[in-house]
């Protein structure tokens, strides 16, 4: 199977299990994350942020959110996820982003850009009714399809139409925006996800 998750709120992929996404993802391994990525987002470093995840659970979020593997898609993820951790105050924002814009390994950095898309990922996330979903076990959901998963944890087609569109408003001129709102623009309004 090969297709992009910015178009997973399609009727043809949101009906989808989540396992059988998952497995057609090409992604980073574990040993491939550098280390100081890995010091403030992973669950197991001494030192992590909240909203700190394991990788898989990461890829999931991904997968919910419709979001690709680009630098302002990872930023998006990454901003949705801190956002959703009740935890995370105005201290841990700034170290994150000072680590991400300048610390980062150069294939991680965020750009001026890519900070702005993830503070709309961080105020999506802060909105959500269900908190620190970076928590969830999400083996236990691997037989739902994409669009029950995102009902039962409150993420809305509408909200995510909206969301893109702002994200294209912020950074008009980057692709990555343009792609994100294109499929939604010819996606049938039936869509429950």
């Amino acid at each position: 199977m090969d297709f992009k998750l910015v178009n997973s709120f399609t009727s043809e992929l949101a009906n989808l299990k989540v396992k059988d996404v998952y497995s057609s993802l090409e992604g980073d391994d574990e040993t491939d994350i550098p280390f100081s990525v890995w010091l403030l987002e992973n669950p197991t470093s001494p030192l992590p942020m909240p909203g700190k995840i394991t990788l898989y659970n990461h890829d999931i979020i991904h997968i919910l959110l419709g979001r690709d593997i680009s630098p302002q898609d990872e930023a998006f993820v990454l901003g949705f996820t801190m956002g959703n951790d009740p935890s995370t105050n105005w201290f841990h924002l700034l170290i994150y982003k000072l680590f991400s814009r300048f610390i980062y390994p150069s294939v991680y950095k965020f750009n001026q850009d890519d900070m702005k898309v993830f503070d709309l990922g961080f105020t999506y996330g802060r909105q959500l009714s269900i908190k620190e979903i970076h928590k969830i076990e999400f083996n236990q959901y691997q037989d739902y399809t994409l669009s029950s998963l995102r009902s039962l944890f409150g993420i809305k087609f509408e909200d995510i139409k909206k969301l893109r569109q702002m994200e294209r408003a912020l950074v008009p001129h980057s692709q990555t925006s343009q792609s994100l709102i294109s499929d939604f623009e010819t996606a049938p309004k039936y869509i429950v996800a």
